[in-house]
């Protein structure tokens, strides 16, 4: 691993293990992360300035939520602190922002009214992730009034010297994504090939992955808890024999 600017980085073709703190980490091939809390994310504005910024950002925000609230199993950020996130400063032009959302309204709106606007992207459309059995049927009835058994994205492009007002002209087309959900809590599904197939994003594209919990190959991730499912205990070491 090579540090540049606090991002550790993975510049092998294959991924490596790591020892950090007595814990061991399997670091995928030609990725890279910076470990932070939002008030140090300035490090990944500082490597985008000597760099390339990001063409793909894709995050999961730990939106503010009354349960989480009551429980306090983890941190969440007020709708101010997201906000903050200084997206424009990692966004190339035309990079396509990808928010992952709670299914309430206030939230929804907050993005598309809001978030967007302040951050000069242009809304394109919604995507969702439907939770489904391995039998295919859904995890719990879409008409259930506390669970439902989907999740859904925002999908938007960085567009600064665009008109908020004006209509998309993109082809990018609202899409339902099937998969049985990751025994992990809150564990989303890598979205890489669906981005490359129905969002039209290319081969060679610079990703950034926010709130990241884990790792994907040829990409930035960044976090608080961005090793967290990298640990090998989470993994099941297998033996090959040529």
């Amino acid at each position: 691993l090579k540090e540049d600017e606090r991002i550790m980085e993975n510049f092998c073709k294959y991924p490596v293990e790591v020892k950090l703190n007595s814990e061991f980490y399997l670091i995928p091939a030609k990725s890279s992360f910076l470990m932070s809390d939002l008030k140090e994310i300035g490090s990944l504005v500082e490597a985008c300035k000597h760099k390339e910024k990001f063409n793909c950002i894709v995050m999961d925000p730990p939106w503010e939520n009354k349960s989480v609230r009551r429980g306090k199993k983890y941190d969440w950020l007020s709708l101010e602190d997201i906000k903050t996130i200084p997206l424009p400063d990692l966004a190339a032009p035309e990079c396509l922002v990808v928010i992952w959302v709670t299914n309430k309204l206030k939230i929804l709106n907050f993005v598309k009214e809001i978030l967007f606007p302040f951050w000069s992207v242009e809304f394109i459309t919604k995507w969702y992730w439907v939770k489904t059995t391995k039998f295919g049927k859904p995890i719990f009835p879409f008409e259930n009034l506390h669970k439902k058994p989907y999740e859904t994205m925002i999908i938007g492009k960085f567009s600064p010297k665009h008109k908020m007002d004006q209509a998309s002209d993109s082809d990018i087309k609202e899409l339902v994504i099937c998969s049985v959900p990751c025994s992990i809590h809150s564990h989303k599904p890598p979205l890489e090939a669906v981005l490359k197939r129905y969002a039209n994003l290319s081969k060679d594209a610079k990703c950034l992955e926010l709130f990241a919990r884990s790792l994907v190959p040829h990409w930035t991730s960044w976090g608080n808890e961005v090793l967290k499912l990298q640990n090998t205990s989470y993994f099941v070491k297998l033996a090959i024999y040529f």
